[in-house]
């Protein structure tokens, strides 16, 4: 008889006609029952005041156009709220994350931070993680994301014990993995652009 699962929902299982024979061990994790590692005090960076003087960071995932509405809401940001600088990295995967020298780089410089978009299943997911993660590190940020995908990212966030993590959202009928017309894209920099301020500012 195999050994019952162990206390936590782990469990590990052995077949009587698998003694000496090597077996590969399953481990089994529910996702839907809390944090995996008790974040439930999980705290997100202190906002500053405004963005003036702020160095605004684009963590991109590269899917579709998505990159030309990014570098349109840094100018967006800096013609009327006077960010001051950007520091963008485009990550080799969109649901991957940045190689560490790219971290690095980027923790060192932005002081605010965008990531996405999250505009299919693991990107959305991998650019939700991107945004807690800097938040980790004491930067504010917030994920970019399609409504078609919140169900996915909102996970993400209760999983780290962060459910109501602040969000910015792209409906229809823009394409959800950001296959757009350049005029498109640059739109969708200026309808977004009062919601990144109000998410990475103090409420005013």
């Amino acid at each position: 008889m195999g050994k019952p699962p162990r206390a936590g929902g782990f469990g590990q299982f052995a077949h009587p006609s698998n003694v000496g024979v090597d077996v590969m061990a399953l481990t089994i994790l529910d996702p839907t029952n809390g944090s995996i590692d008790a974040a439930d005090s999980f705290v997100t960076a202190t906002r500053p005041v405004t963005l003036d003087g702020q160095t605004f960071g684009i963590m991109a995932n590269g899917l579709g156009d998505s990159e030309i509405m990014f570098d349109a809401l840094y100018a967006k940001l800096s013609e009327d709220d006077g960010v001051s600088d950007v520091v963008k990295v485009v990550k080799a995967s969109a649901s991957v994350p940045p190689y560490p020298e790219e971290w690095d780089r980027f923790i060192a410089s932005a002081t605010v931070a965008v990531t996405g978009l999250g505009g299919c299943g693991s990107c959305s997911t991998r650019s939700m993680r991107d945004a807690l993660d800097l938040e980790a590190a004491g930067i504010p940020a917030v994920c970019i994301v399609h409504t078609a995908l919140v169900p996915a990212v909102r996970a993400m966030a209760r999983l780290v014990g962060c459910p109501d993590y602040p969000i910015v959202t792209i409906d229809y009928p823009h394409n959800p993995t950001g296959v757009w017309t350049k005029e498109e894209a640059l739109a969708l920099a200026t309808e977004i652009a009062p919601a990144v301020r109000a998410r990475l500012t103090q409420p005013s």
